[in-house]
C-alpha cells in the first residue's frame, strides 16, 4: 500500500514537472543568420550649417531677452504712473510699489551693464536706491513725493525710446 502511494505521488510530480516544461529546452534559434549590429552611417558635420544654426539660436535669444526687458519697462511705467494717479490710495501699498520699482531697476541695471551702457546703469541704480524697500529715501505722503513718483517713470520711458542709449535719428543723419 505504501509503495503504491509513493508511485502515484511520483507519477503526479513527474507529470507536474513535465507540464511545467522543466524537462524541455528553453533556447530558440533565429531563422536569420547572425549579424553584428552596426550603427547607421552618419554624415560629417557641415560647419556652415552648424554656424547658421548657432546664429539662429543666438538671434532668438536676443529677441526673447529684448521682449522680457520691454515688458519690465512697460510694467514699471504702468506701476509708477498708476501710483501717481491714485496717490491717496497708495500708502497701504507703498512697500509693494517700492519693491516692484527696485526689482525693475535692478533688472535694467544688469541689462545696461551687460550692454556696457554705464550711464543708464547708474541712472537705474539711483532709482533702486531711492525706492529701496528696506531703507526708504522718502515716504509716500506729500505732493512733491507724488511728482517724484511720476517723474520716476521718465528713465523707463527714455530707455524705451532710446534702447541703445542714443537717439537713432541723429545717428542716421551722420
Amino acid at each position: 500500500m505504501w509503495v503504491s502511494m509513493l508511485n502515484s505521488a511520483a507519477a503526479t510530480q513527474s507529470l507536474t514537472a513535465g507540464e511545467r516544461g522543466l524537462g524541455l529546452s528553453t533556447s530558440v534559434e533565429s531563422q536569420r543568420p547572425r549579424e553584428a549590429w552596426t550603427p547607421p552611417a552618419s554624415e560629417p558635420l557641415n560647419e556652415a550649417v552648424w554656424q547658421a544654426w548657432v546664429a539662429k539660436g543666438r538671434a532668438q535669444d536676443r529677441r526673447c531677452s529684448a521682449i522680457r526687458i520691454r515688458a519690465v519697462k512697460w510694467a514699471s511705467i504702468a506701476g509708477l504712473l498708476a501710483a501717481a494717479g491714485v496717490w491717496s490710495h497708495v500708502a497701504p501699498f507703498e512697500v509693494v510699489v517700492r519693491f516692484l520699482v527696485t526689482a525693475s531697476a535692478m533688472v535694467l541695471i544688469f541689462q545696461a551693464f551687460q550692454a556696457k551702457d554705464y550711464a543708464v546703469s547708474v541712472a537705474f541704480g539711483v532709482l533702486a536706491l531711492c525706492y529701496n524697500p528696506v531703507a526708504p529715501a522718502f515716504s509716500f505722503s506729500g505732493d512733491w513725493q507724488r511728482a517724484l513718483v511720476g517723474a520716476s517713470a521718465v528713465p523707463f520711458i527714455a530707455s524705451l525710446v532710446w534702447p541703445n542709449g542714443r537717439n537713432r535719428r541723429t545717428e542716421s543723419n551722420d
